[in-house]
This record gives structure tokens, sequence and C-alpha cells, in this order.
């Protein structure tokens, strides 16, 4: 079995609240993890359509690609620094479909707490715009005239939604950065980020949830 050491507690506690909120959102959740030296990149899809992206220092540089449980990852990250990888599972579709690693441009920059106000008011205006409705087709165009609006550059809301339910955002202030590709966008914040395909839209019951 391969294991990797985290750097420290924060770093530790900080992957706990990102696993525990990946599976609050989807107990069958799996994450791919890579690692090229002193940095293992926990990757995610949380039911936004999307992939979210959580850094974590190592104690020591490792070589790892492995898709494994985000359940069991988590109760193993809960009890140590040093962690056993657990046995890699069959992943969904979006683990073999990563965003590129060049060709961004960034696009925008500005404060998290105006990205997480945008979130705030997104879903204030789809509670109120669904309420009472129940045709289905009606509220996957509320949905998405909701939460494919922008908010920074070129990023959906969406995105942010993710970002915020992931815990990505942090609890304070800090810098929100956009950047793009001509298939992709990403939305870059302090505790990681969140790119999403053009064109991809979720299942609105994640949105009547959240």
């Amino acid at each position: 079995m391969t294991s990797v050491e985290l750097a420290g507690e924060a770093d530790r506690q900080g992957l706990v609240q990102y696993l525990e909120r990946l599976v609050a959102l989807d107990n069958r959740a799996a994450v791919r993890l890579q690692a090229g030296g002193p940095v293992v990149g926990v990757w995610s899809g949380p039911p936004f359509e999307v992939v979210a992206l959580r850094p974590v220092a190592l104690a020591a540089p490792a070589q790892l690609d492995a898709t494994v449980s985000a359940q069991r990852l988590l109760e193993r990250v809960r009890e140590a620094l040093a962690v056993e990888v657990p046995p890699a599972v069959s992943g969904p579709s979006w683990v073999g479909l990563l965003p590129p690693r060049s060709g961004w441009e960034e696009r925008m920059r500005g404060d998290v707490a105006n990205v997480r106000a945008a979130v705030d008011t997104a879903k204030h205006f789809f509670r109120e715009r669904a309420e009472g409705v129940t045709d289905p087709s009606a509220l996957e165009q509320i949905a998405q005239d909701v939460w494919e609006r922008t908010c920074l550059g070129e990023v959906p809301v969406r995105s942010a939604h993710a970002a915020e339910s992931l815990g990505l955002m942090g609890p304070g202030e800090g810098v929100a950065v956009a950047y793009s590709t001509e298939t992709w966008t990403r939305l870059s914040v302090p505790g990681g980020s969140v790119a999403a395909r053009r064109g991809l839209f979720p299942s609105i019951s994640v949105f009547a949830l959240h």
C-alpha cells in the first residue's frame, strides 16, 4: 500500500473539511489523488457538473496517481497525518477528463466576499422563482437561467456554489481569480479551484437542496 504524510495539522484539518463536505453532497463520491512532488492534488466531481481541486502540502515529495473512495480516504485522514492510500476504485467519467494544465488565460480578479455574495443572491433568486413551480422543464429553465449567470469573468455562479459548498473559499477575505480556455472556465479561490466545461449543466436537484 502507498502511504503519504501530510505536512501539518492545518493541512489535515483542511482536507478533512473538504472530504466531509464532498461526502455530504455525495456519499459515494470518489476522488483522484495526483502527486508528483511535495503537494498532492485532491480532485473531486461534486454534483454541479464541475471538477474541484484542493491542493494539500506533504511532509515529503511523493509520486501518486490513484482514484479512491472519498469516504474511505476521509476515515484515514481523520486519524493521523500519515495516511495509507485506500484501495483504488473504478471512478466516474470525470476522473479521466480533468481540465488542462496549461493554456489558461486570466480574465478577472475580485474579492471572495463578492463571489460568495453572488452565490447567496443566486440561491435566493432560485428559491423565489421556483416556489410553487412543479413542471420539470420549467424548473430546469429557471435553474439554468440563475446558475449559468456569470459571477466573475466567464465563471458561472454554479462553480462558485461548488467552491462554497466544498469550503474552498475559506472563512474570511481573499482573492478570487477567473481563468478560461476555449472549452473550460476556472475559479481559483484561497482553498483550491473549480473548473467547469462550457455547455454542461447539472441536475437541478442539487440547487434545490443546498
